[in-house]
């Protein structure tokens, strides 16, 4: 197992890339002037969201892996099947949890500060 750490980590490394680039720079903030809470909310919600979707993409890959590999073995196929389920399990909540903010935001009042 300890073996499949190192390469899993390193490409995960390599995956977060597209998002680093694509980051945009800290927001500046007049002194004296409020804070808009929703609008760093809204960001960190969605940042967040971004990291769960990549983490289930990378337990997804790695549960393809798992049954792969398993050669005929029952025990190892129902293990990589288990990870596939939880995978999708956790994109499912991922989803729920942003659409659930999506409509409590929309229902009090807030706009769309969180889209899609």
């Amino acid at each position: 197992m300890k073996k499949v750490i190192l390469p899993i980590l390193a490409i995960s490394m390599l995956m977060i890339v597209p998002f680093l680039v694509n980051a945009e720079p800290p927001m500046n903030i007049p002194s004296g002037s409020g804070v808009d809470i929703w609008a760093l909310l809204a960001t960190a919600l969605n940042w967040f969201f971004n990291i769960a979707i990549l983490v289930a993409a990378l337990y997804l890959v790695f549960a393809g892996w798992q049954y792969v590999t398993a050669a005929g073995d029952e025990e190892k196929a129902k293990k990589g099947l288990n990870t596939l389920i939880y995978a999708l399990i956790g994109v499912g909540i991922a989803l729920l949890a942003k659409a659930l903010i999506y409509m409590v935001s929309t229902f009090i009042g807030l706009g769309t500060p969180l889209t899609f």
